[in-house]
């Protein structure tokens, strides 16, 4: 196993219930002004406290730290900078156990990558934020892609969920945004730079998010020989 977080947390079977759960959470959202949204933070917030509480001791804490770390971002991002902006303007309640599910399908994929598929996909991640940046005049995406590329190359351990989380996070924010559940600015607040709906680069966010799941416990958590969370593989499994 290249990293502990590459563990598969959930079966097959498990990962493809937690994309349905999403697909059908974001679609919920869009049914009623309100209790569409009420109904799609029921169904995940179920789902993801029945797969916490089953998880191990360490991926019981990764998953928190994915929520509390993906939390403290959407408030930040969407209600403080202003980058996006929800349907209703608010947080809403599925979004917190959305990014734990989105989590678990990335750890799970990312177990049966290559690495140099991973290498791969980084490369055609590189070629869509040039097409955007060329095409669209997508500015935030090459600050953004900046920032994955300097995880990716600090953080050999994590580059297959990097890669895998990346293309993932990519496909939820184009459904997403297309069901008019949540929506970009033109242009991001402060920095100025332009944008399109989404970012061509946007998954960047997540993957710094997963990579944060992961420094907090090897802050927290040193092994007895001064090892990190990447040498103790068999923590998450």
């Amino acid at each position: 196993m290249r990293d502990a977080v590459a563990a598969p947390l959930v079966t097959t079977a498990t990962a493809a219930l937690c994309a349905a759960a999403l697909l059908v959470a974001l679609a919920l959202d869009r049914l009623d002004p309100l209790w569409g949204q009420l109904a799609a933070g029921l169904v995940l917030w179920t789902f993801a406290v029945h797969l916490i509480g089953g998880a191990t001791a360490l991926g019981r804490q990764m998953l928190l730290w994915c929520m509390v770390w993906a939390t403290a971002g959407e408030l930040f991002c969407s209600l403080v900078w202003g980058l996006y902006t929800y349907r209703l303007g608010n947080i809403p309640h599925f979004v917190p156990p959305g990014h734990v599910l989105l989590f678990l399908i990335g750890c799970h994929l990312a177990s049966r990558m290559s690495a140099g598929l991973a290498n791969a996909l980084t490369g055609a991640y590189v070629a869509l934020t040039a097409l955007g940046y060329w095409f669209f005049r997508d500015e935030l995406s090459v600050l953004l892609f900046a920032v994955y590329a300097l995880v990716y190359w600090r953080e050999p351990a994590l580059r297959t969920l990097l890669a895998t989380m990346y293309a993932l996070a990519l496909g939820v924010e184009v459904y997403g945004t297309s069901l008019g559940v949540w929506g970009w600015a033109e242009r991001a607040p402060v920095l100025g730079l332009m944008t399109t709906n989404p970012p061509f680069a946007v998954a960047a966010f997540y993957c710094t998010l997963d990579a944060m799941c992961v420094w907090t416990l090897r802050a927290r958590r040193p092994g007895p020989s001064g090892d990190s969370l990447g040498d103790r593989s068999a923590g998450l499994a």
